[in-house]
Formats: structure tokens, C-alpha cells, sequence
């Protein structure tokens, strides 16, 4: 019996400080999509644990920096999940934590979601993209291609996996939905046992609502994790904005645009203290008790302008959060996918991110609950944040509570 392949889910999620925003014709969902607007309450929690999930799991490029997207991770599994059953679509959920969530509460959460992040305006552009990419020697059930079509918007394109323009017109689709921040998601030559490719890929385009003046930009020590120090590009801003701080770290929250409900949140852990400590303690429990307890303060903050790409295959890390049989072509069961008896399992699931944070903004592409005290600073007086140490930091969708970006930085370099 002919061997089949799923191959992964190649997921996106990029960020940019940029000058002007690129273009967009919106999200058109299918007029046959019925879901509540406020749907998404229910994966917002479990999106944001899947983010520190990953953290604790995916592996730090060589310089120790993570970046990744959950949004995009939780997007390309959800559309999976149609196609999944028994012991697979179980594993599936357990990772994704949607347990007592059915399919089709599901698809409507994901599409509660994606209708309430796309934005586009003169200083925030955020668009989420699906396609799913089709061996031409196959064709999808029915019910799994309406279900990502209509609640995903994804696009279901057919390929010839022996032919070099199928790779080309795939990467060709990703560099498009990334403002070409994100290339060469898909290497050459394709397997000819693919069946299908499932992609989500995120852009993230904001001018910071307080810009920072670059005349203030001056190099200055960044603390690395050996004990090191380099020197690095520090931005300053003296403003009033969302702050906190308790004995272990400061926080602070960057609005993005006049009236988008989007933010950069920086957290630094005091010097007596470490990232991999504050990482212990990043649960969705504590991430909402600590967004809770910003309040406007006046003060400054210094913050490394940097660049960042990363990636990382992400099989053994979902393996360990819990849906290992996808992964095995004896045991996977995507009998609701593709019409065949023939076995069909993932072969890989990468993503690929970009982050540049500077003077103007950003542009991005794409647990054990601890309890504690809090100790904030005096309201009275300004606050100082140097952030000259490794940090932490999530670009998140206020009005939805979404994390749609998540990493530890702990070496900025400036990139090109």
C-alpha cells in the first residue's frame, strides 16, 4: 500500500516598526459562516497558554532569542482539527487545550477571532492569512474543505508536486501575505509523497502612539546572560504610560496607533533575578493578574531597537504538549481530510518569524501557576525602566486579550 504524507503546517507570524503601512481588502468571510461575535472569549486563554506552552519546549537560536506566534500555531492546528479523528483529533485538542470545545465551536471561535484582529488604518495594519495547498492526485472530503474555506477564508489551491512553480507559487503566497518578511517557507524538491501543505501566516504592521525620538538613540551596555556585556542601540521615551512593578521584574505597556487597542508589553526582570526565572512563572493566571495591574505612570523607559528572524520545526515540541500520533503514520487518523484508505500522518510543522522594533514602531510577520506577591512603585514618582538585560516581550490584541506574539530576548542585535 502506497505511503502518503501530510506535510506540516507552515505557520507565520511577523511584526515591524515601520514607516507606512502596506495594503489590504480585508476579511471577506463566507456568507454561509454563522458565529457569535464574542466567540472568541473561548481560545483566547487557551491561544495565550499554548504561547507559554511553546516557550518552555521550542529551543533558542544560537544568539538565545525565541520569538514565536501561538495566533498562527492555533489558527494552523484549528484548520487541521477538521480533518482529524479518534486518537488524533483528541491528542489535538489536549495540546490546544479545547477539550470540551466540538468542532464547530471551534471553527466559530477561530472565526470570532480572525474577524476581530484584522485592522487597518494609517498606523496599525494586522492581517491574518490561510491557505491549504493540494496534491493535484487527491481531493479534500467535502465537509473538511467547507469548514476552512468558509471559517478560515482559507484559499484551497491544487498543485503538481512534481513540477518547480508548485514550490514557487507556495512561497511566492507566504512572501505576499508577509510583506515579504517571511521567504522560502517551502524547500526544494517537494516530496512526491506530499498530499497537502497548511498554511497560516500573520502580519503585523504598527507606529508606535508615542514615537521614540531618534535624535535621543545612543549605544549603550546590554547585560548578556554570560555576564558579558555588548553595546546596542537604546531608544528613550519619557511619557505617561501602563506600568508596574513588584520585587521581581518592571512591565510596561507601548500602545501602537491613535485608537487601535494594540500594545508591545516589555517585562525585565531586576537584576537580582533572571529570564528564565520570570519564564517560570509565565502561566495565562498570572499573565491576566499582572495585566490587571498596570496603571498610567509617568516615567522613562530605554528599550534595545533590534531585528530578529527565527525558526524552528515544531514536531517534538507538540509531540510533548500531547498530540504525538499526528505524527505517526502507523497510528494517524485524518480520515476526515483527504479521500483515501491510505495512511496519511504530518511529516513536519515549522514556523517562521520576523520582528524589527525602532524609533517608529513595529513590524512583526507572523504551567505551574505561581503565586505571589505584588509591591507596586509609588504612583509619585516617575518610574525609570532600562531595559539593558535579557527581557521578555508579547505583542497582544487589547480588545481580544490575544497574544499574537511572544519571545525572550536575550541577545538584541540590530540586523541589517
Amino acid at each position: 500500500m502506497k505511503k502518503i504524507v501530510l506535510y506540516p503546517l507552515l505557520l507565520f507570524g511577523i511584526m515591524v516598526a515601520v514607516i507606512g503601512c502596506g495594503t489590504t481588502n480585508g476579511v471577506d468571510m463566507s456568507g454561509d459562516v454563522e458565529f457569535g461575535e464574542t466567540d472568541y472569549e473561548q481560545i483566547v486563554p487557551l491561544n495565550n497558554e499554548l504561547g507559554f506552552n511553546l516557550l518552555g519546549e521550542v529551543e533558542p537560536d544560537g544568539d538565545g532569542n525565541l520569538f514565536v506566534s501561538p495566533t498562527s500555531l492555533f489558527m494552523a492546528l484549528s484548520m487541521v482539527y477538521n480533518g482529524a479523528e479518534g486518537e488524533t483529533k483528541e491528542e489535538i485538542a489536549d495540546a490546544l487545550q479545547t477539550e470540551g470545545i466540538n468542532a464547530e465551536a471551534l471553527n466559530q471561535a477561530n472565526a470570532s477571532l480572525m474577524s476581530m484582529l484584522h485592522k487597518h488604518s494609517d498606523q496599525v495594519e494586522l492581517n491574518i492569512a490561510n491557505s491549504i495547498w493540494l496534491n493535484d492526485e487527491f481531493q479534500f472530503q467535502d465537509l473538511f474543505t467547507e469548514n476552512n474555506s468558509d471559517y478560515f477564508n482559507a484559499e484551497i489551491e491544487e498543485m503538481d508536486v512534481n513540477a518547480a512553480e508548485s514550490l514557487e507559487k507556495i512561497n511566492n503566497w507566504v512572501k505576499e501575505a508577509t510583506n515579504d518578511k517571511i521567504e522560502d517557507i517551502v524547500e526544494a524538491p517537494l516530496d512526491p509523497n506530499l498530499v497537502a501543505v497548511l498554511i497560516n501566516a500573520i502580519y503585523f504592521n504598527g507606529n508606535w502612539t508615542y514615537e521614540f525620538d531618534e535624535q535621543q538613540t545612543e549605544n549603550r551596555p546590554f547585560h548578556l546572560a554570560d555576564g558579558s556585556t555588548k553595546d546596542v542601540p537604546l531608544m528613550s521615551l519619557k511619557e505617561n504610560l501602563a506600568y508596574m512593578e513588584n520585587e521581581e521584574f518592571q512591565a510596561i505597556s507601548l500602545p501602537y496607533g491613535d485608537d487601535e487597542p494594540m500594545s508591545m508589553n516589555v517585562f525585565l526582570p531586576k537584576e537580582n533575578t533572571s529570564l528564565s526565572d520570570f519564564q517560570n512563572q509565565l502561566t495565562n493566571e498570572n499573565w491576566e493578574t499582572w495585566k490587571s495591574e498596570f496603571q498610567k505612570k509617568e516615567g522613562t523607559i530605554l528599550l534595545p531597537k533590534f531585528q530578529l528572524e527565527y525558526e524552528a520545526i515544531l514536531n517534538d515540541t507538540l509531540s510533548q504538549l500531547g498530540m504525538a500520533t499526528a505524527f505517526d503514520e502507523e497510528n494517524a487518523d485524518f480520515s476526515k481530510m483527504i479521500e483515501t484508505d491510505d495512511p496519511l500522518w504530518i511529516s513536519q510543522v515549522k514556523q517562521k518569524t520576523f520582528i524589527d522594533v525602532n524609533e517608529q514602531g513595529t513590524e512583526a510577520a507572523a504551567a505551574t501557576s505561581v503565586e505571589m506577591e505584588t509591591t507596586s512603585a509609588p504612583i509619585n514618582e516617575p518610574f525609570h525602566m532600562e531595559v539593558n538585560r535579557p527581557f521578555f516581550i508579547a505583542i497582544t490584541d487589547d480588545e481580544t486579550d490575544a497574544i499574537l506574539f511572544m519571545g525572550l530576548i536575550s541577545n538584541p542585535n540590530e540586523g541589517e
